[in-house]
């Protein structure tokens, strides 16, 4: 009994410790992706088990967020940004544009714009910014089209650290004092590997440039805008607001949803952090209604588990895509179908299928009658199925999900299909060759291998290097010079400059020299004939 209560009395005065010591952390995550949020949420409650004080503004609530009493607090934007208002879901399956990078890019900056107004314009965000006295030892904020936001390390005088759900971009390079290697390192909605021909080279520079270009003269002008209008109070007598390029420039570190089995080898410089798989964690007990339905599946089959991610609806699918659907489960007796599915009112179904609203994604995919995932192509859908090694078929509607299926498939671990005009040879033909191909199964488990084979756990680096910030006070060591350097000091393009202008003058030299001496070798020679 005395060891229960010593060791009691040590985590009470443990727990002490850390609240006496814990930073005071504002979070800001903003973008109205639930997947987005589930990241954020486990490196929130790291933080927080850790004794920080933390105040969150976000679209979703924090689960069991009361245990943490008044260390934690949430400025809610509510309701949530509305994605369909200008694009109803059902579009999504039957439109194929968003395939294309320069429309993807367009719409990733659109959305940031739109949702970064909408998030400031939130009563919540409003009444919390006019609130004085407050002060914060880190800024951590999302980067994800949303730069305005940096303004609040600004605003508190506090250092930034930022969470990349995207991947590396180029921005973010130039950003920590580098420039991209457009050679080998492919733009980030392109499908490309780090093998480009020549026209893809070529298609990556031109896409590369447009991204630039449309960033600094559109996107960035606009989010200084917003900046200005909502942090108008920040501007003393003495300066002004800085830019968000300044503001780029003052990110301490970027924590990045970067794995070397999704993203080819390429540079980074010291504060860009991989951190992949930080939302994957040991698999819980299931509901029992999946369980039971899961561990019933067919010896001769397995199970095969079908979700399109947080945002996108299964229900919202057309009737004659559902009914292809339905058809390959029909015609599949020998596997069980759990799938994701949001609405109550429910298709007439073959009794090997199973509809839930809410899947705990890690945990179903972690039992091991999956045989197979139906997947969107998500990166941390695609991670999590990774980490458990379970073959995918893609289905990619958006964003980077093109790029990300597309990766996979030339690892071995799954196919592609497209969702407009898919048939039910198609789909069916696809389930059946992932599954009775043996190849898929062993890609999967030496990808796996390779995602697990880390020195630390994600989580642990991402809560280190955000402690290592707030101890060092923004670690301002960790920016290289690069940062503040022009173009072409970077490039060493004055000194090749110089160095031509050298050689131009030397030759010029020689040459005025030699043609003196020559000259004055043919009058002595023309004095000799004489």
């Amino acid at each position: 009994n005395w060891i229960k209560v010593a060791l009691a009395t040590f985590i009470v005065i443990l727990s002490s410790i850390h609240h006496n010591d814990g930073a005071r952390i504002l979070l800001v995550s903003t973008f109205p992706g639930k997947s987005h949020w589930l990241t954020f949420e486990h490196i929130l409650g790291e933080l927080l088990e850790r004794g920080h004080e933390i105040t969150a503004i976000t679209n979703y609530p924090l689960k069991n967020s009361n245990r943490h009493g008044d260390r934690y607090r949430e400025v809610l934007i509510d309701p949530p940004f509305d994605f369909e208002a200008d694009l109803p879901m059902e579009s999504y399956y039957k439109t194929t544009a968003f395939s294309n990078p320069f429309f993807k890019l367009n719409i990733l900056l659109w959305l940031g714009l739109a949702t970064t107004e909408y998030a400031f314009e939130s009563p919540n965000v409003g009444s919390f910014m006019k609130e004085e006295g407050l002060g914060y030892d880190l800024v951590i904020a999302e980067q994800f089209a949303q730069e305005a936001f940096l303004m609040f390390g600004h605003k508190y005088r506090a250092p930034i650290v930022t969470i990349n759900t995207l991947g590396y971009t180029d921005y973010i390079d130039r950003s920590f004092g580098m420039i991209t290697p457009l050679s080998y390192v492919p733009h980030f909605f392109t499908e490309f590997t780090d093998e480009m021909n020549f026209f893809e080279r070529l298609y990556n520079v031109v896409l590369t440039v447009y991204d630039w270009a449309h960033r600094k003269f559109g996107f960035i002008p606009k989010q200084n805008a917003l900046a200005q209008k909502y942090f108008a109070s920040e501007v003393s007598e003495l300066e002004g607001l800085p830019t968000i390029e300044e503001l780029e420039l003052n990110v301490s570190v970027t924590l990045t949803n970067n794995h070397i089995i999704s993203f080819r080898p390429r540079p980074k410089m010291i504060g860009m952090v991989d951190i992949a798989g930080v939302h994957i964690r040991p698999a819980k007990e299931l509901p029992n209604n999946i369980k039971t339905f899961l561990d019933s599946s067919p010896p001769s089959g397995g199970a095969i588990y079908i979700n399109f991610g947080t945002f996108l609806r299964s229900s919202a699918m057309p009737p004659e895509t559902l009914q292809v659907f339905l058809e390959v489960f029909r015609r599949l007796p020998q596997y069980n179908f759990l799938w994701k599915w949001e609405s109550d009112q429910a298709p007439e179904l073959p009794p090997n299928v199973l509809l839930q609203k809410w899947i705990p994604q890690n945990d179903v995919l972690a039992h091991p009658k999956i045989k197979l995932f139906l997947t969107h192509g998500g990166i941390f859908g695609a991670q999590e199925s990774v980490y458990w090694g379970r073959p995918m078929l893609f289905v990619p509607f958006y964003g980077d999900q093109h790029g990300n299926a597309l990766k996979f498939q030339q690892e071995g671990i799954g196919l592609t299909i497209k969702i407009a005009n898919v048939t039910v040879e198609e789909l069916q033909g696809k389930i059946e060759q992932i599954v009775k191909n043996e190849s898929f199964q062993q890609n999967a488990d030496r990808l796996s291998s390779l995602f697990r084979d880390n020195p630390t756990d994600p989580l642990q680096e991402s809560v280190f290097w955000i402690e290592y910030v707030i101890r060092h006070r923004g670690a301002k060591h960790l920016k290289s010079a690069a940062v503040r350097m022009p173009w072409y000091r970077y490039l060493l393009l004055d000194l090749a400059a110089a160095t031509a202008v050298a050689i131009y003058v030397s030759i010029w030299l020689t040459k005025h020299a030699i043609g003196k001496v020559c000259k004055k070798s043919d009058k002595n020679l023309s004095k000799k004939r004489q």
